[in-house]
This record gives C-alpha cells, structure tokens and sequence, in this order.
C-alpha cells in the first residue's frame, strides 16, 4: 500500500481472501487519490464467494480495450470477478461505440494466455475453461463505503452469506434516513454492475426481533445486558452463540434473524439446522398450536360454504 502511494498512482486495488468451510471468499479494497490533494481514501470493496482454484502465485488477469479513435487501455486484476466485470464493461460499451476487447491470465501480458475476446460488443472466442466464470460469475457484490451504503467488510461478508443485516441509515430516493433490515436477493436479476439487487423490511414489515426472541427458551434473556448483546450480534448478521437447556443438561446453538420470514433460524455448533419449536416457551407453543388449529378450521369452514 505504501508503495502504491509513494509512487503516486490515482488508483489502486489490494487484494485478500478469507477461507470458509466451502470454498474462500475473495477481497478487493479499492482506493482513490483525492483530486484536490495528495490523500487516498477507501471508496468500496467487493466480496466475491468463489470455489474455483485461485490463480497461480505472480499471475494476474488482463483486460485489454481500445474503442474506435481512442488508445489501447490495460488493466490489470487478480481476482477473475474484477476482470470479467471490466471485460463485460468494455462489451457493452463497445455495442454503441465500435471497439474491441481482450481477456488474458498469465504472469506477464507478453506469456499470457489468451482467455476471451470480443469485438463491436459480441464475443468472438473464449476458452472452453473460463466459460463458466464468463456467463455464470461467483456471487459477489461491490459495497461501497457511503452513508446509506456503509456496510463494513464483516456485515458484507453476513450478506454473501445469505444473512440480513439492519442498518438505521438506509436512503431512499429522496435521501431520506430510514431504519431496515437487508437482504441480498439472490433469486432475482443482477443489475448492470453485476450486483446483486437488495430486500429491505422496514419496521412497518412487522419484524420485532425482541418480541420474537422472548418466544425463546435462550438463557441470555434472562439478563438484559446479555439481551442487548444479542439482539446487536444479531442485527449484524452474525449467527450467535445462545446456551440452552435440553433435557437437563448445557447446550449451545447457533441462532441467526431472519427478517423476511419474521422468524430466527436455529442451527447447531457444527452449523446443521435445528427445529426451532423444541426451544420455544411452552405458552407459545401452545399458541402455535391453536393458531394452526385455527387455521384448519377456517380452511374446512370455506371448502363447506359457510363465511367466516
């Protein structure tokens, strides 16, 4: 990083991974030198889960564009996500202006591999092992370090994760402050950046982790300070260590939010899932039950014609 500084570059990347129980989880932190003075500042990073192979050590990936009247530009990546992102970037604008682009690995330009190639927006060739990583990228997702968008690198990491986190600074279109909870949704598109678009349930969805979390039979509820804590893992989007009791004896669980369905998902220390119902208080069990009695009442009463 000093380095990079000291040798004036508008721009840099420093890279990092982060292993997990299934695959690694690759990060790219992006600093911009001020245009006003000699000072850097972090403006986003991305996080990108991948189970591919890493690249060989000294090797990076190319992206090589030139647009029609304009210079060749080169830049150089080490994480595959980053470059198919530039690469597909340069497709894309190439559909309006003619131009042309080339992806390669390789420890340097000149003994490099040829990876993918396009010109005038339409993929011309591509190697038959970075297919996937081309048209199906790793879920990744570029956060950036902005009021309103301030996620900080674990939340980002609890997002990849399928987690959701609550934030009190979301904005609005007008800029306006609001509290809700987030969620990265992997079922539907990608925008154009690639990222993945957000769920977000305010206070009007109806969740209350409080109130859900005294259904519980967790021992930290009978402290108010160790509740606290809870609820403020929680709202970050980690999993939580809550202690038990089980048929008489000590255990600990995993326990995570989950906004969108207004429930907590329970899993063990080795992260298999849990039936949640065992560990409710016995009053609200009994009021799950009659709710579902209820319920099947109410559905026999309509198949028989009489309103309810």
């Amino acid at each position: 990083m000093e380095a990079k500084m000291a040798a004036n570059e508008p721009r840099f990347i420093l890279y990092d991974e982060l292993a997990l129980e299934k695959g690694r989880v690759e990060m790219a932190l992006h600093f911009n030198q001020s245009r006003s003075s000699e000072y850097y500042y972090f403006n986003k990073f991305d996080l990108v889960k991948q189970t591919q192979p890493p690249l060989a050590p000294g090797e990076k990936y190319f992206v090589s564009s030139q647009r029609q009247g304009e210079e060749v530009v080169l830049r150089e990546f080490e994480m595959a996500s980053l470059a198919v992102k530039e690469f597909n970037s340069r497709m894309e604008g190439a559909r309006e202006i003619r131009g042309a682009a080339q992806l390669y690995v390789g420890a340097s330009l000149q003994d490099s591999r040829e990876l993918a190639t396009m010109g005038d927006g339409k993929l011309i060739n591509i190697d038959r092992e970075f297919y996937k990583p081309l048209k199906d990228p790793a879920p990744g997702q570029t956060f950036y370090v902005e009021k309103g968008n301030g996620f900080t690198l674990e939340q980002g990491l609890n997002l990849l994760e399928g987690r959701s986190v609550h934030r009190s600074d979301v904005l609005d279109i007008s800029k306006k402050e609001y509290s809700a909870w987030v969620k990265l949704d992997f079922d539907g598109e990608r925008d154009r950046g690639g990222n993945f678009r957000t769920k977000t349930f305010t206070e009007n969805y109806g969740f209350d982790l409080s109130a859900v979390l005294d259904r519980f039979e967790f021992k930290e509820l009978a402290n108010p300070d160790w509740k606290a804590e809870l609820e403020d893992t929680l709202r970050n989007g980690d999993r939580a260590v809550v202690n038990v009791d089980l048929e008489g004896k000590a255990v600990k669980m995993l326990v995570e939010a989950v906004p969108e369905f207004k429930q907590l998902n329970l899993y063990s220390m080795e992260g298999k899932s849990i039936k949640r119902e065992q560990y409710l208080k016995e009053e609200k069990i009994a009021e799950v039950g009659a709710t579902k009695d209820k319920e099947v009442k109410k559905g026999r009463e309509q198949q028989a014609g009489i309103s309810v």
